[in-house]
């Protein structure tokens, strides 16, 4: 099944969802983002600027899911955006459950 997603003011068709069962808009600016800084494309390349712009924006607003926070906080180390990355590894941590292992 096809679906049409704007990031960004750029649309993207893709078929299926990414691993983690999220499939909102900041979780694929996610998947997006490290897929295209992977590639690797700069972080001054104004798709991804605006794409970590987004993910900035959507961090300060609402609550994400899990997966997201770990996909959003690999976006960020990949941009070296070191604050952004270690406030969602430190988020990521509070919500773990330790019972030997960690686990979410």
């Amino acid at each position: 099944r096809e679906k049409q997603v704007v990031l960004c003011g750029l649309n993207i068709y893709f078929c299926g969802s990414p691993q983690g069962g999220v499939s909102d808009e900041i979780t694929l600016t996610a998947y997006i983002t490290i897929a295209l800084l992977e590639i690797p494309l700069p972080v001054t390349h104004s798709v991804v600027r605006n794409a970590l712009f987004c993910l900035e924006t959507a961090a300060n607003e609402k609550e994400n899911h899990v997966y997201t926070k770990a996909l959003m906080a690999y976006a960020f180390a990949l941009a070296g955006k070191e604050e952004q990355r270690k406030a969602f590894l430190g988020s990521l941590e509070k919500e773990a459950v330790k019972k030997g292992e960690c686990s979410w």
